[in-house]
């Protein structure tokens, strides 16, 4: 479709009167020239699309009036403040050439509505009821700052229990007995100090090889035009414009191509079959106690044995002398258990955030870690 004008209207700021035609380039109620007016069409949305049978409901001019409009933006007199059309030379208001003013409709819509911004600025909020103190950025910045630093704060800060009665002392000492034990295995290399047994070709692996090509059809896409819609563009004269956008749609179609087809082919190697003696976790030995005398357990060593990991584990229980809650027990490093004595009192402080407990002083000074056992 070629593009039509439509007739835009604008209304005056001086009575109110609206829609006043495009064309009129003087108020009809109080002969004020059109001058910085804003032109709109009746009922349309500015950049709404438009199919070309809901462009009838739109008034479109007729060519000779569309030649006589044009589509250029009008120009505007710096002496009158009067819009006059592109295809005048001179003010149709005051008679100024067009020379000596050089600023469009759009320049002046531009430095109007910068102005109307400005002056809102400036203009104290009117008030409608009790109106909320705003707060600048800076205070709305440091509350939330103050917000993350109590969290931060809250989190890491102790929770401390000082009437705590130790109760019980416990200690393990544990020590893994290795075997040297024969295991019967196979593997594509023989290791050291292996006896082979035997030795055969197998298959080791497969490699993938071409082995034909075949057709397969495949399922594309792809936007195709379909049609034209239109939106309606201020020419900045009275009139708009009708600007195609084009709209696509999605289209289907098969292709033929064609695509190798591979087979696994396999390829051998020579797996090895071989006793091997190695040394495995066979039994623990364990001694344990309730007092500070922890001592490695006795034991006696087969001829295929011999003495392997060495574990061990020292723990205190502790109970609340004044608060009615469960005991606790914790494991501590033996130099530190050493230290704890049944019928001891200790302070144990722990954090929000879920860090190992420690014992501490009267001055919450950090005298050994230990681990609470769930």
């Amino acid at each position: 479709m070629d593009n039509k004008l439509v007739m835009g209207y604008w209304d005056c700021p001086i009575c109110g009167t609206k829609e006043i035609r495009g064309d009129v380039v003087n108020c009809p109620s109080c002969g004020r020239a059109r001058g910085e007016v804003k032109f709109y069409v009746k009922g349309y949305n500015e950049g709404t699309l438009l199919r070309e049978d809901e462009l009838k409901q739109y008034e479109q001019l007729d060519a000779k009036k569309a030649e006589e409009m044009g589509d250029r933006p009008d120009w505007y007199c710096s002496f009158c403040n009067s819009l006059n059309s592109d295809k005048a030379e001179v003010c149709s208001n005051c008679g100024a050439t067009r020379a000596d003013s050089e600023a469009n409709y759009f320049e002046m819509l531009k430095k109007k509505q910068e102005r109307e911004a400005a002056e809102l600025a400036a203009q104290p909020q009117a008030a409608s009821g009790p109106q909320k103190k705003s707060r600048s950025p800076l205070a709305v910045a440091l509350v939330i700052l103050l917000a993350i630093v109590a969290i931060f704060a809250w989190m890491n800060s102790s929770k401390t229990a000082s009437d705590l009665k130790v109760t019980s002392l416990q200690w393990a000492r544990v020590i893994n007995i290795e075997e040297n034990r024969m295991y019967s295995e196979s593997g594509w290399s023989l290791p050291a100090g292996a006896e082979q047994t035997d030795a055969r070709r197998e298959i080791q692996g497969y490699n993938q090889v071409l082995d034909h090509y075949e057709d397969v059809e495949v399922e594309r896409s792809r936007q195709v035009y379909d049609h034209d819609e239109y939106t309606l563009v201020d020419n900045g004269n009275g009139t708009f414009s009708t600007v195609a956008q084009p709209v696509y749609r999605t289209e289907y179609y098969t292709v033929t191509e064609s695509r190798p087809v591979y087979v696994p082919v396999p390829y051998y190697g020579t797996r090895y079959y071989y006793n091997i003696w190695r040394w495995s976790p066979s039994r623990d030995v364990t001694a344990s106690g309730t007092d500070h005398n922890a001592e490695w357990p006795a034991f006696e060593l087969a001829e295929n044995e011999r003495e392997g990991q060495h574990r061990e584990e020292y723990r205190f229980t502790v109970e609340h002398t004044e608060k009615k809650e469960p005991a606790a027990t914790y494991r501590i490093a033996e130099s530190d258990w050493m230290n704890i004595n049944v019928g001891d009192t200790l302070i144990i402080t722990s954090r929000r955030t879920g860090a190992d407990p420690y014992i501490a002083d009267d001055k919450g000074n950090r005298i050994a870690d230990i681990q609470q056992v769930r």
